[in-house]
């Protein structure tokens, strides 16, 4: 009889044993869960947040574009224009119809003036990449300072607005380090099909660098970060003497291609 219970005594502190040990591996499974949960939603605002900002430099960098175009160019036309009618008027005297020529030009200076300051609008809902891409090879071209030369292989694919806004800032990056050290006169900027997405090429002729040996700048590493946020890759060609070529392209593509 002492055997028997003591059997079920044993029995039953295994088998409560057994339930506790079960318990406790699904509390921690849950636990796990829930924290590697937890971890996705806190990765997934920080792309938000990072998308958010490549967004927002975006929209400074192309507003303060335009706002410079209008000031420099429509602006300081208006201003010599009215600074004849001024000046035809004071050698002449009183004019009726240049008189209200010079307010026609003082109301078109001011609104040209206004529109640079209060210009706001939503950068992907009329255009695409490609367009954005173009506009600013356009703008590049009119400083003078360099050749600009843009291929596009259509059709391009749909992409949505933060993939856009990404991709066009990590553009704006690669210019501006051409612009800025490569010494190139000519740019060259490529963009076709590839993979789920497309693939975007940004070369230059200048002196280039050592990209093996060299420690990654902040342009660089901004590049490649802002790359990761829309699971894309970037590749960085160049040594002296040749110039650099960066390649922007969905990191499921076969990079050989």
């Amino acid at each position: 009889m002492n055997d028997l219970m003591w059997t079920v005594i044993i029995g039953t502190s295994v088998l409560l044993g057994l339930i506790a040990f079960v318990v406790l591996l699904v509390v921690l499974n849950n636990a796990r869960r829930i924290r590697h949960r937890a971890e996705l939603a806190e990765a997934e605002r920080l792309r938000k947040d990072q998308v958010a900002t490549a967004e927002r430099e975006t929209t400074r960098h192309i507003l303060r574009e335009i706002g410079r175009e209008l000031h420099d160019n429509a602006g300081q036309l208006l201003a010599v224009a009215q600074l004849g009618v001024n000046t035809e008027l004071d050698e002449h005297g009183p004019n009726a119809r240049l008189v209200a020529a010079r307010d026609a030009l003082e109301q078109g200076l001011e609104e040209v003036r206004r529109v640079g300051h209060h210009l706001n609008t939503d950068l992907w809902q009329h255009r695409s990449l490609a367009d954005a891409i173009s506009a600013e090879a356009e703008r590049l071209e009119r400083t003078g300072r360099l050749r600009v030369e843009l291929l596009v292989k259509q059709p391009l694919p749909f992409l949505p607005p933060d993939t856009s806004t990404v991709l066009f800032r990590i553009f704006q990056l690669a210019v501006t380090n051409a612009v800025k050290h490569s010494g190139s006169p000519v740019i060259h900027i490529g963009l076709e099909p590839a993979g789920s997405g497309l693939r975007l090429v940004v070369r230059d002729e200048g002196r280039g660098f050592n990209a093996r040996g060299a420690n990654p700048g902040a342009g660089i590493h901004t590049i490649h970060q802002r790359c990761t946020l829309i699971s894309y890759a970037a590749t960085c060609d160049s040594s002296p003497g040749t110039g650099c070529t960066w390649t922007i392209q969905p990191d499921d593509t076969d990079h050989g291609t």
